[in-house]
């Protein structure tokens, strides 16, 4: 579910205990990533050289895909099977949720890190947590999850910049790996039924029409543009009539963002995405409301914020997500993601699901620095489009072995 937090942030150190940190990961194991998550088998694929880094303490960047809610638990079972100890950037808002929370997360290694502002202490922590090397470290570098299990979203370049920092406070030879990280879940049964009820009730529970005739493809389609009709609406904005679904989801996301960047005094930049233009609005919506002598402008900032969480799910549907490849691991958790972004609650998962977590080759970021002669920036986006690619490849391989019925069924 995407969120954004303007609560007062405060820096929530690592306070890792490493006994009670196992018991912690087996506590998880059984009660949520079972019960909750409903994780009936974790697999593990491990390349030869992540697990001879492991075996020799080596200083790890492990830079996983987030597609679900279960990430953190699933990924840190996974790593407790390497052997490989890590601290883990997370979003601090989530330290926020309870004192008790934030105290277990804590002792299991995390760290909080402001998305939305400059935050030194967190970037100071994590590299020295890379150069120390006692610990790995871990990031998920798309920032949220996404839902979209299949298809990794871009990553923010913050841990290849991180990589790169450290290694170049490093003497050489010494070296730095980053370790990209796979994560992929399927439905273990046939829930297809379930899948489509599921998205009739949320069809009724909007008012929306519900063709029965159309293929369940179409009718997760015409949910999806009735949803966002409905959600502009309250904006007074409406779609143009088209199609194409590439088009209604920039001119929904854009009708959005232009009138804010104007009420924020905000002029796009020629280069800027439309997403690099909601993060734009939100880190000024973010500093006017941990601002106390900005109180007055609290109100409208809060509207304003409202706005840019529409215009950024908008943007985080990919069109033929479904149609191009119509499984039932894609339909149900489109499905679920609809459901989360116009209910903003999160959503439990249908029914038992496998996953596998596979951590892929590593990368020398000092030999990758080299081969850029020493050039941070251009390496910084470099390495950041590999490891993108290692994990999308890491992904497509896991997706084109998986035999379970999430995988296997089609809705056509």
């Amino acid at each position: 579910m995407l969120e954004f937090s303007d609560k007062p942030y405060r820096f929530f150190p690592p306070r890792r205990v490493g006994w009670l940190a196992r018991l912690l990961i087996v506590y998880n194991r059984y009660r949520y990533t079972r019960r909750y998550a409903r994780i009936r088998s974790i697999t593990t694929e491990i390349d030869p050289d992540v697990r001879r880094l492991a075996k020799t303490r080596a200083r790890v960047l492990f830079v996983p895909n987030h597609p679900t809610h279960a990430d953190a638990y699933v990924y840190l079972d996974a790593l407790s099977r390497l052997g490989r100890t890590s601290l883990t950037l997370t979003a601090y808002d989530v330290f926020l949720r309870s004192a008790f929370n934030a105290r277990v997360m804590q002792t299991m290694g995390c760290f909080s890190v402001d998305r939305e502002g400059s935050d030194p202490q967190s970037m100071q922590c994590a590299l020295d947590t890379l150069i120390a090397g006692r610990h790995a470290l871990t990031i998920f570098a798309e920032g949220n999850v996404y839902l979209t299990n299949d298809r990794l979203t871009p990553l923010h370049d913050g841990s290849a910049m991180l990589a790169v920092r450290a290694v170049k406070a490093l003497q050489p030879p010494d070296t730095l790996h980053i370790v990209p990280v796979s994560l992929k879940y399927s439905y273990i049964d046939d829930i297809s039924a379930d899948v489509l009820a599921k998205l009739e009730d949320f069809a009724t529970q909007l008012g929306l029409p519900w063709d029965a005739s159309l293929s369940p493809v179409d009718r997760l389609r015409a949910v999806a543009v009735a949803a966002l009709h409905l959600q502009l609406a309250q904006l007074d904005r409406d779609l143009p009539q088209t199609d194409d679904l590439q088009q209604l989801i920039e001119h929904a996301a854009l009708d959005v963002i232009a009138p804010l960047e104007t009420d924020l005094d905000i002029e796009p930049r020629p280069t800027d995405t439309p997403v690099d233009r909601v993060r734009r609005c939100r880190r000024a919506i973010h500093q006017t409301r941990l601002d106390p002598a900005r109180a007055d402008e609290h109100a409208s900032a809060i509207r304003c914020a409202d706005r840019a969480m529409l215009a950024y799910r908008i943007l985080t549907y990919t069109p033929g997500y479904v149609a191009d490849h119509p499984t039932l691991d894609r339909y149900a958790e489109t499905v679920e993601k609809l459901i989360e972004d116009v209910s903003s609650a999160e959503q439990p998962p249908f029914a038992p699901r496998a996953a596998v977590v596979r951590f892929n080759p590593p990368i020398d970021v000092r030999a990758f620095l080299d081969a850029h002669d020493g050039k941070t920036r251009q390496a910084v986006r470099d390495l950041t489009a590999r490891i993108e690619t290692d994990i999308q490849v890491g992904i497509d391989t896991l997706a084109a072995r998986n035999t379970h019925p999430g995988g296997t069924v089609y809705l056509t």
